[in-house]
Parts: structure tokens; sequence; C-alpha cells
């Protein structure tokens, strides 16, 4: 009883650290990742793309298995969450036009690495299709909303 309790302790001393630390005017140190703020213009249509936003979208169906767990996190502000069981975590850029609000512009490493337009957007399926920058490749993929808790399965080592 006495280490849960210690453990919680912990954990919250932690959070709260944490969050008071991001609060503290020039918190912020070189490590820092920075993302590309984003202009008036570029920033997507809220209310077009809500449904991206509400939801972790998990990779069902591609033209290569993908990695176990794939999922995609789109925030509002223009920020891309991209990892899987098996993979680091990568922070991304995405951006819309006006003209185009369907059409996701996402920057890896400071270049574009695919354009993405979205053929389906509901409460649980996002399909893409993917223009690949680098191998000037196209591909179609289907995600699904993220409804339960799940945890990636230990793998074999």
């Amino acid at each position: 009883m006495m280490e849960r309790h210690l453990r919680f302790t912990t954990l919250s001393l932690l959070s709260i650290g944490l969050t008071a630390g991001s609060q503290l005017p020039g918190a912020e140190t070189s490590q820092t990742p920075t993302l590309v703020e984003l202009s008036p213009a570029s920033r997507p249509a809220e209310t077009a793309l809500a449904q991206l936003f509400r939801r972790i979208w998990q990779v069902t169906k591609a033209p290569s298995q993908p990695a176990p767990g794939s999922i995609y996190v789109f925030l509002p502000n223009g920020t891309l969450l991209e990892t899987s069981c098996v993979e680091t975590y990568r922070v991304a850029t995405w951006t819309t036009d006006k003209r185009a609000p369907r059409v996701l512009r996402v920057v890896e490493d400071r270049r574009l690495a695919f354009t993405g337009t979205i053929t389906e957007l509901s409460d649980t399926t996002l399909r893409l299709q993917l223009d690949l920058a680098r191998s000037n490749e196209k591909r179609d993929i289907t995600l699904t909303a993220v409804e339960e808790e799940f945890v990636c399965p230990d793998l074999p080592k």
C-alpha cells in the first residue's frame, strides 16, 4: 500500500512539475522541438475538418503492410503525430490550402513528405490518397478511428 501511495505521489509531482514548467516564460530550451507557425491563410478551416481532430486514426488498409499499431493524430494547430508499436514517433506539420481544404500537405524534416487528398472523412473512417513527394508514388490508405483503449503487444525479441 505504501509503495502504491509513493508511486502516486511521485507521478503527481512529476505531472505538476511538467505542467508548471510548460507555463513559465522563457522555459523553452534549444532541445524543445519548434513547430512551424501557420499563417492564417494556411490554417485549416476547423469546421470542414472537425472530424479529423476528434479522433486518433489507426492505419487499417494500405498497399503494403503498415507497422503494427500505426497511428496518426492530427491537431487543429497544424501538428501531426505519427507513430506505431515498433517505430519511434514523429512530430510533423500539416497545412491546407483555402482553395483545396481537403488536401493536406505534410512536412517532415522541413521538406514536403506527402500531399494527402481526403477522399472520405466520417466519425469512423478517414481515407487518404497520398502523393509521396520523394518517390512520386501514389498510395491509397484507410484509417479507422480508435474507439477503445489498446496497448501495443509485446513483440518477440
